[in-house]
């Protein structure tokens, strides 16, 4: 597999980070994908629940505290989806039954990893 830009600007190891959760988690690398590889299809999304993302973003990542997450409509992400940033939606099957779900937000791409 050829590195990508994104991977050819990673520290060592941050690459060797990337590279073993893409191995273990969704079995490709995204930023080698087109749009068209993406399912437009919305009975492919996960079912997801506020706890999970909680769950994903407090527990798991560290990206919020909990108190950030109880004040989530005061975070800029939820207003960027409020505001209609969020398009382009779509989601292809990755490794162990999980989906990788693909949403362009203004001009940037947000990748996130989710079991259905």
């Amino acid at each position: 597999m050829e590195d990508t830009d994104y991977v050819k600007q990673l520290n060592e190891p941050a690459c060797r980070r990337y590279r073993e959760k893409i191995t273990a988690h969704i079995g490709y690398d995204p930023y080698q994908l087109k749009k068209s590889d993406f399912s437009r299809d919305l009975s492919d999304l996960p079912a997801v629940e506020a706890m999970d993302i909680t769950s994903y973003l407090v527990l798991h990542t560290s990206y919020y505290t909990a108190s950030q997450m109880k004040a989530y409509k005061s975070l800029e992400d939820f207003n960027y989806f409020v505001c209609g940033w969020v398009n382009d939606l779509g989601t292809k099957e990755a490794l162990n039954k999980c989906r990788l779900v693909f949403a362009r937000v203004s001009v940037n791409y947000l990748y996130l990893l989710t079991s259905k």
